[in-house]
């Protein structure tokens, strides 16, 4: 499944760009091409969330939940439902908006302490929020053509799932096959364990060096006070000692 998800998002971030690179052409002329990918995609999403195992149950809920959308979409779009471009473009900024504000996670939101898998997931779901937002503006600002909007929308929804398909772990029948596929998988949180571990082992020399230094800074600024309380005694005993001859 996890493959299928992979051949499906490749083959959704083609079409893209095949819509970019006829972005001049008026949306109706590529409807059934985006249709048709859009439910496809659709069928197989849903099909991925009822079969695939999650590590995290609400990802399987997540991905049908996006498979039904893009299916009612492409369904929409694939009848010849949507007769001009403005359309278009404002049902594809919806589900943009959409889909880029439910994918957020508060837990991914601190860019600095998450790994480099959570950070790339973070920047597609802040460009696919970001690019849905102007979408709805676009009459007003550049006014770029809505097939070439359109396939940068199918590149960017591409590039999610194409990142979230190796999430994915498979599900098959077979005492053997499922512990070889459970040791796959351990195999690859035990990677991205030392990976972690690995990261917060720099974090930790890192803060070992800043704390020497703060160390050797105080240390150093205690020998300036120390000498000038020498300095300050020993001019007090010269005075004493002219005073008293």
């Amino acid at each position: 499944m996890r493959t299928l998800m992979l051949i499906a998002s490749v083959a959704m971030i083609g079409s893209g760009i095949f819509c970019v690179a006829n972005g001049s052409a008026a949306f109706l002329t590529v409807a059934f091409i985006i249709g048709l990918v859009y439910c496809v995609m659709g069928l197989i999403e849903i099909f991925i969330g009822v079969r695939a195992d999650f590590d995290v149950t609400e990802n399987a809920a997540s991905i049908t939940k996006d498979g039904a959308i893009m299916l009612i979409f492409g369904f929409v779009i694939i009848t010849g439902q949507i007769t001009n471009d403005t359309t278009a473009e404002m049902l594809i900024a919806m589900w943009l908006v959409v889909e880029g504000v439910l994918a957020f996670n508060r837990g991914r939101v601190d860019f600095i302490n998450i790994t480099t898998e959570e950070r790339v997931n973070l920047i597609i779901n802040l460009l696919m929020l970001g690019f849905g937002v102007y979408m709805f503006f676009n009459l007003a600002l550049f006014n770029f053509p809505a097939t070439l909007l359109v396939g940068i929308s199918m590149i960017i929804l591409g590039l999610r799932r194409f990142l979230q398909s190796f999430n994915i772990e498979y599900n098959r029948p077979g005492f053997i096959t499922g512990n070889e596929e459970k040791l796959q998988e351990a195999l690859e949180e035990e990677k991205r364990a030392l990976a972690k571990a690995k990261e917060g082992i720099r974090e930790q020399k890192n803060a070992q060096r800043r704390i020497r230094k703060i160390r050797e800074d105080i240390a150093a600024e205690q020998d300036v006070l120390n000498s000038a309380a020498i300095r300050r005694q020993e001019r007090a005993l010269e005075k004493d000692q002219n005073s008293a001859e």
